[in-house]
């Protein structure tokens, strides 16, 4: 009995530990695409490319699933260092490519979507991190309605004046909603369960990718949800 009441205290200290690398990247990780994306914004000519210019977008695009890929496969085995550079990497990346979202709505409202994604990812974590039932299950449901979501999404490029695009876009903010509680709650399991490894420090840093991901995708939607300027 005081051997489990001495290990509860130290598995705790490790999880808050693993969770604040966690969030402290991934927080960095959005200071990088802000800043990114604020630089591209005082450079007229180079955002309307990003615009106007599908091959260079769709460049960009795929340098970023390359990256995502690298980092998923290889963020064990690469040195925590490396692994959080190729993160802000892709940080950097992702501020190029959102850039454009400067043209179509203010200042004033990116700034009011992104507090209030900030409250709602806040929030669903807190919920994911203090919910006691194991969510590994719903994760699998989740995994296949972000699939066919994400096929949809795709079609729905090719009617974008339909009512169910904005459909979509709701039904996104609530899927990554559900995202992010999963996500928060399988990277507590980690790091209960991480102890002393050494691929420790990589984990970490594919656990901001995660909810990184999580973010940037729940902000753009509710901003796409926000009335336009």
């Amino acid at each position: 009995m005081a051997h489990a009441a001495a290990v509860t205290p130290a598995t705790e200290v490790r999880v808050n530990r693993f969770l604040a690398q966690v969030y402290l990247i991934m927080a960095l990780g959005l200071v990088v695409t802000a800043l990114v994306a604020t630089w591209v914004s005082t450079n007229v000519r180079l955002l309307f490319r990003i615009a106007a210019d599908p091959w260079f977008a769709f460049g960009l695009f795929i340098i970023q699933i390359m990256v995502v890929a690298a980092l998923s496969a290889a963020a064990m085995r690469l040195k925590p260092a490396v692994a959080a550079l190729l993160f802000f990497f892709y940080s950097a990346l992702t501020g190029l490519t959102i850039s454009s979202i400067l043209l179509v709505y203010s200042q004033e409202q990116i700034a009011y979507v992104f507090w209030i994604t900030a409250g709602t990812f806040f929030v669903t974590s807190l919920f994911g991190l203090l919910f006691k039932r194991d969510l590994s299950a719903a994760g699998n449901v989740l995994f296949m309605l972000l699939l066919g979501w994400v096929i949809a999404w795709s079609f729905s490029w090719l009617f974008p004046f339909s009512n169910i695009n904005w459909l979509l876009t709701f039904l996104g903010i609530a899927l990554f909603v559900g995202l992010t509680a999963h996500d928060t709650q399988k990277l507590k399991t980690i790091g209960a369960q991480l102890g002393d490894h050494p691929a420790g420090g990589g984990l970490a840093v594919l656990g901001a990718l995660t909810l990184y991901l999580d973010f940037i995708n729940l902000f753009l939607l509710m901003l796409r949800a926000s009335r336009r300027r």
